[in-house]
């Protein structure tokens, strides 16, 4: 039986050609022979398995033709890193000169786009090559110089001219990626450096970004793709999207979820791998002053006034829309559609491309919030300070009520807190007021106007009373009432002191509210309305009401308190001697008890 040692399958499974006693270079050569064959018909997996056979000798000597030989062929299946580990092993090996084990390496750095490196190998083999042999390696290097002129050129200085103040932290950022990552866990590392260990795992950061600035990097990915890939990177984005895709990858459902996911990943760098390497070739840079730069400007400006028409067409849309809106007295779907289309548009848009932004956002705004001031009307039934909830009904909140227990209930998915798509409607209502509290602070880190946070700010309150948070909703008005200052809006300072009397009312703060309410009365005469200074004033009314009633209430309370002590203390001072002798005989009753058990 043959040696299997070196991966020779065994006797039962060897070809007629592997019975015969052959050397080791014939060996080599047939392994050679099979693997170009392999190679011809596309069967990489043979192919490469042959090329193996090849290189490994039982000699332990390496074979520096077998080594160039697997090298093309990873090169021409576009494992370029491999071809280049097997044209070093075998320059490594070389004993004599062999122009074409360096012609393989320089052309193993050149599919790796590594063209400094090339470049200066193929001026060291024309220097020393002559005659025939120098031709391959001279028309490789003008190939070289003609892409790293593409890469270097004038294009080049002209880019680091007009981008040399973010050229430092392009750099830092580099750098600090090409830094070894510490695999350690936390708490290793600290006891390493003796220092206590508090946590024992690492915070991550969130970047935070800017809508403009996350739509700016989109569009930068987009046109990129756009330039190598044209018309495919509309599925190269696709396929970016489908990595996390739970409906495809099916995680609890398959056991093959993690070798789709393992797939899809490596069919996205592979792709993107090949557009960095086009882009390595000819840069974008390059192809952008390369251009003329009267048509460039003609092209630009022409795309900017597109752009800046069809935004002007869009804002004269949204404010017919919202007037449509405010005159039907829709306010829920108008504060849908203003937070839709000030969050998801308007926010996107540079002052260059909306130079009436500012005026756009305000009248928008002052319009949301006379709609909001509408809501605030007398009411046709009449209001008695007996009734607990008035004031609440007159500001049309519901009256706080406690939360129900709910039971869990093992196998029934709808009592879960956590249920998805089978929760209570009234879990799914909290669970959607704090998406949108959360998406609400997040655009107010980045809003700079006084009027866009105060009215971020007075959404907040209002979905934290709709919680009944009220602790986080008087603190979001009073927040809300300062930025409402600092622009001198008077009518959102007026909606945000009315979010802060609904809190009180619906806690029965009647003192508090007496003091809210006369601030709201002052800002109300200050706008001029004589709707809001008379509803302002029949709240006043029914809470100095509802002061009075506590007041007697708690009169009676005391008056009665007061005669019960008194008529317990009289009651008691005149049986004082009877209880008196009533104690002392059970004293002596206790006493002879206990006597006569220890006897």
């Amino acid at each position: 039986m043959r040696d299997t040692s070196l991966g020779t399958p065994k006797s039962a499974n060897l070809k007629p050609w592997m019975h015969l006693e052959l050397t080791a270079e014939g060996q080599r050569q047939i392994n050679c022979s099979w693997g170009k064959y392999f190679a011809r018909r596309r069967r990489d997996i043979d192919a490469m398995r042959n090329f193996n056979l090849c290189v490994t000798r039982r000699d332990a000597v390496v074979d520096q033709k077998a080594l160039c030989l697997r090298s093309k062929f990873q090169r021409a299946v576009g494992l370029a890193q491999g071809a280049l580990d097997d044209s070093k092993k075998a320059t490594e090996a070389m004993t004599v000169w062999d122009a074409t084990v360096t012609m393989e390496m320089a052309d193993c750095l050149y599919d790796l786009n590594r063209f400094e490196d090339n470049k200066a190998l193929l001026h060291e083999n024309v220097r020393r090559n002559i005659g025939t042999s120098r031709e391959p390696f001279a028309r490789r290097l003008h190939a070289v110089n003609a892409n790293l002129k593409d890469s270097t050129g004038d294009s080049l200085t002209k880019f680091y001219m007009e981008h040399s103040t973010a050229m430092p932290g392009f750099y830092e950022h580099k750098r600090d990626q090409l830094v070894k990552a510490d695999k350690r866990p936390l708490w290793k590392i600290r006891q390493d450096n003796q220092e206590c260990d508090v946590q024992s795992y690492i915070d991550r950061k969130e970047v935070l970004l800017s809508p403009l600035e996350s739509e700016r990097r989109f569009r930068k990915t987009k046109n990129f793709y756009q330039n190598y890939l044209g018309r495919n990177w509309t599925d190269f984005i696709f396929m970016k999207t489908l990595r996390d895709n739970p409906q495809l990858l099916l995680d609890h459902n398959f056991g093959s979820s993690k070798e789709r996911r393992a797939c899809l990943e490596r069919s996205f760098q592979r792709i993107k791998s090949f557009a960095r390497m086009l882009h390595a070739r000819s840069p974008m840079y390059h192809e952008y002053f390369q251009r003329s730069p009267v048509m460039e400007a003609r092209m630009r400006e022409a795309n900017l006034f597109r752009i800046q028409y069809q935004t002007r067409r869009n804002m004269h849309s949204i404010l017919r829309t919202v007037r449509v809106l405010r005159k039907t007295n829709d306010i829920s779907c108008l504060r849908k559609f203003i937070e839709d289309v000030m969050g998801n548009y308007v926010i996107l848009k540079t002052d260059r491309l909306m130079p009436w932004k500012v005026e756009f956002m305000n009248e928008v705004y002052n319009h949301l919030a006379l709609s909001l001031c509408d809501t605030y009307r007398i009411p046709k039934t009449p209001v008695t300070p007996h009734d607990k909830n008035a004031m609440c009904n007159l500001l049309n909140i519901p009256a706080a009520k406690p939360l129900e227990f709910t039971e869990v209930i093992f196998g029934d998915r709808s009592s879960y807190s956590n249920a998805g798509g089978d929760k209570p409607h009234t879990e799914r209502t909290m669970a959607d007021h704090q998406t949108s509290i959360e998406h609400l602070e997040r655009r107010l880190l980045f809003a700079r106007l006084p009027i866009e946070r105060a009215y971020l700010l007075h959404e907040v309150a209002d979905r934290h009373m709709q919680q009944n948070h009220f602790s986080q909703c008087l603190s979001s008005a009073r927040r809300a009432i300062e930025e409402a200052k600092a622009c001198n809006s008077l009518v959102w300072q007026f909606l945000s002191m009315m979010l802060m009397a609904k809190s009180h009312a619906v806690l029965h703060k009647f003192e508090r509210q007496k003091e809210v309410l006369n601030f709201a009365y002052e800002l109300a005469t200050d706008l001029k309305s004589p709707r809001l200074c008379i509803f302002i004033e029949l709240c006043r009314m029914l809470n100095r009401d509802y002061i009075t009633l506590r007041k007697m209430t708690q009169l009676v309370t005391q008056k009665r308190l007061r005669s019960k002590i008194s008529n317990r203390s009289s009651f008691l001072s005149n049986a004082s001697p009877q209880y008196s002798l009533y104690e002392q005989e059970d004293r002596r009753n206790l006493l002879e008890k206990a006597l006569s058990s220890h006897n």
